[in-house]
């Protein structure tokens, strides 16, 4: 019996241990375990694309400068709303002839001839009319839309000694041109007999002659010079209509007026070389088409 417990005894000191066992000691010759990869350096993520934001045409932004009017967009195409609440489309979607657009011209229209100013030379291109196609709508908007309201606008401005009725919109640069020909004529006296005496006018509220369409005198942003001195199409054309382009206003005259603004008839193959229209839009790059 007493046998028996003692070899119990020796079989129970023989079993694990629930105690943890001390770490064992690296081997020297084991190769080291690879070092983990370095994380990612973490970056901002990008912005979200900004929805590009829908450009107006550049000629119409421009005449947004020069014209009453705001630009808009509406659906697929861009317009100047007018302060009445109309829309004159940018570009209308007809396809047209020279006279579909002197007759019913899209904004685009009315830049769609370039003018350029230079040296004077005879126009031969049938329908190089820079400036000629004007929207109606958008002079009256701007100018006045009837006689009296342009009537009670006027303000008087000295042109070379007489006294002229012109729209305010205008009147300032008509002043400097002013300001220039007296300068000239101090220099070049014969230039005073296109200046001085009988001018052709500068208010006048009626159609361009054979049209339906308002002249610029309507809303009293154009003069005409001496008419004695002068040459107009209509006065001169062919029995079957056909133009020699004609004139007979010095360089000196027309560069004045240019440079303050002012369209000359003489750039035109429909020639009115009396006529002078402040048209500002005209000179401004960024208009042109």
């Amino acid at each position: 019996m007493i046998a028996m417990l003692a070899l119990a005894i020796m079989a129970c000191g023989s079993g694990e241990s629930t105690a943890e066992a001390p770490p064992s000691s690296p081997d020297p010759s084991a190769e080291a375990p690879a070092s983990p990869a370095p994380a990612p350096i973490a970056t901002s993520p990008s912005s979200p694309q900004t929805p590009s934001m829908p450009i107006a045409p550049p000629g119409l932004t421009c005449l947004a400068k020069h014209f009453v009017g705001n630009v808009v967009q509406r659906g697929a195409g861009w317009a100047l709303s007018l302060p009445d609440g109309t829309d004159l489309a940018w570009e209308d979607g007809t396809k047209k002839t020279f006279d579909t657009k002197m007759e019913t011209p899209d904004l685009e229209d009315t830049l769609s001839i370039p003018y350029a100013k230079g040296p004077i030379a005879a126009v031969d291109e049938v329908n190089l009319d820079p400036g000629r196609i004007r929207n109606d709508a958008l002079f009256k908007a701007t100018f006045g839309a009837t006689s009296s309201a342009v009537q009670a606008a006027l303000v008087d401005v000295d042109f070379v000694g007489q006294a002229v009725k012109f729209n305010p919109r205008a009147a300032t640069a008509l002043g400097k041109v002013s300001t220039k020909l007296k300068a000239l004529v101090a220099q070049t006296p014969s230039l005073s007999a296109y200046l001085t005496g009988e001018l052709g006018g500068t208010f006048a509220w009626r159609p361009i002659a054979n049209t339906t369409r308002m002249s610029v005198h309507s809303y009293g942003a154009a003069i005409d010079v001496v008419v004695a001195k002068s040459n107009y199409w209509e006065w001169e054309k062919g029995t079957n209509g056909e133009l020699t382009w004609k004139n007979q206003i010095p360089q000196a005259i027309v560069d004045a007026f240019e440079s303050e603004g002012f369209a000359w008839g003489g750039r035109w193959y429909h020639y009115d070389t009396m006529h002078f229209e402040y048209r500002p839009e005209l000179f401004d790059s960024s208009c042109t088409p």
